[in-house]
């Protein structure tokens, strides 16, 4: 309980620090896509979009985040993904895992985790004749 308390605070932490830098840079949404299996995932692709829906490269900014020291946007937006992984599907990469996205819509200062877990499933018949 106490690390899900913790990785909560970092998420809210880095979502206060990234949303007006996020504004300022005009960036009006940004979409993480991440995959994993086998215990290795990783972050495929991080979509800036600026209020036109254009894509646009990642803004080479720092931001800092209350009580550490600056990390650049880029890192600050995969340890977000990363942190919200943690909390609401741990183990998102073992076995068969799971892909999906990580949604931030600037205007609505919103953020939302899509993941699909994977499974391996099969149906068992036994008919003697």
């Amino acid at each position: 309980v106490a690390r899900n308390e913790t990785t909560l605070s970092e998420i809210e932490l880095l979502k206060t620090a990234l949303l007006p830098h996020l504004t300022a840079l005009g960036v009006a949404s940004v979409t993480v896509c991440f995959a994993g299996y086998g215990d290795s995932g990783s972050i495929e692709e991080v979509i800036y979009l600026d209020a036109s829906n254009a894509k646009m490269p990642c803004p080479d900014a720092m931001i800092e985040i209350e009580g550490r020291n600056e990390i650049s946007l880029s890192s600050a937006i995969e340890e977000l993904a990363y942190s919200a992984l943690e909390l609401h599907h741990p183990g998102w990469e073992i076995n068969d895992g799971a892909h999906g996205e990580l949604l931030i819509d600037i205007a609505k200062a919103s953020v939302q985790l899509d993941c699909n877990l994977h499974y391996t499933a099969y149906d068992s018949h036994s008919t003697e004749l």
